[in-house]
């Protein structure tokens, strides 16, 4: 039997024991920041252009320049140029970004692969093949890129945040910078056609929204690019009946799966995502009580 005095540093000790951390149970990893991406008015202005100039296009089809049978988007040498201005190492690629992502790049990039050198004799020819790499990673560059810029700097500056950086933006200028760029990338005319009705744009939007977030939370579009050119790549063979519907789904959910997996992966290499204690408490303890043995 135990004696008061002991008793009561059993209690003690118990209670003490509850204020720490568990690494089991009471530490979770947490995202601790954003990508930074150092903006200028110069670089706002490209993007505002590049945007406008993608929208009209695709919606009035001019000019017409195609690569097969796929529209070519007047606003990629300025997604280029944006590129140059913001730095590409800055974009994924480099040699610490790679790293970071190294599985996902190297599984996706040889599956990417593989598609693409059969997709022409089933699908397509080399040439169609050739358009939906570069209008995906048009598209890559205008609405995860530059609109995600122009629309969130934009709610940083009303925030009264540093709009120069994304890494000051926070998370709201944030989420509103990937909400606006996603309305603005499913509003397009070949995703308006897919379309039987108001709640149909959904899909579109959180597919714009999840491509942005990676890109803009690692600081790389090349997994971006990768999900967009296999969910693309799927569809086109959809509805050239060369793939079912089942199919496309499973492929369609387990590139995002793998995205997703990738991103928790890729940030805590960059030390973006850290272990964070679930539950911080403040109260005072009482300096006369001796903390708990380990």
């Amino acid at each position: 039997m135990r004696t008061q005095s002991e008793a009561r540093a059993h209690d003690l000790a118990q209670d003490q024991a509850g204020t720490q951390p568990n690494p089991a149970s009471g530490w979770d990893w947490r995202w601790v920041g954003w990508a930074s991406w150092r903006l200028s008015p110069l670089v706002l202005w490209i993007c505002g252009i590049a945007v406008a100039l993608d929208v009209a296009s695709s919606w009035w089809e001019r000019p017409g320049w195609y690569l097969g049978r796929i529209l070519m988007s007047p606003a990629i040498p300025l997604g280029l140029l944006l590129v140059a201005l913001v730095g590409p190492r800055s974009l994924g690629f480099s040699r610490r970004s790679l790293a970071a992502w190294r599985e996902f790049l190297l599984l996706g990039g040889s599956i990417a692969v593989v598609w693409l050198i059969a997709y022409p004799q089933s699908v397509a020819d080399f040439h169609d093949v050739e358009g939906v790499v570069v209008a995906v990673a048009g598209e890559e560059l205008v609405y995860r890129f530059a609109a995600v810029l122009l629309l969130g700097a934009l709610c940083a500056r009303l925030a009264g945040r540093n709009w120069r950086d994304t890494a000051s933006w926070g998370t709201g200028p944030a989420v509103g910078g990937l909400v606006g760029a996603g309305v603005v990338f499913s509003l397009l005319p070949g995703h308006v056609d897919q379309m039987t009705g108001a709640t149909n744009i959904f899909p579109f939007v959180s597919l714009a929204v999840l491509l942005g977030y990676v890109a803009l939370r690692s600081g790389s579009i090349l997994p971006g690019f990768l999900v967009h050119l296999m969910i693309d790549l799927a569809a086109l063979a959809f509805f050239a009946g060369d793939l079912t519907g089942t199919m496309r789904v499973f492929i369609d959910l387990g590139a995002l799966i793998a995205l997703v997996l990738g991103l928790m992966v890729a940030g805590r290499r960059l030390g973006l995502r850290r272990l964070a204690p679930a539950v911080i408490d403040l109260r005072e303890t009482d300096p006369h009580v001796a903390p708990a043995a380990p």
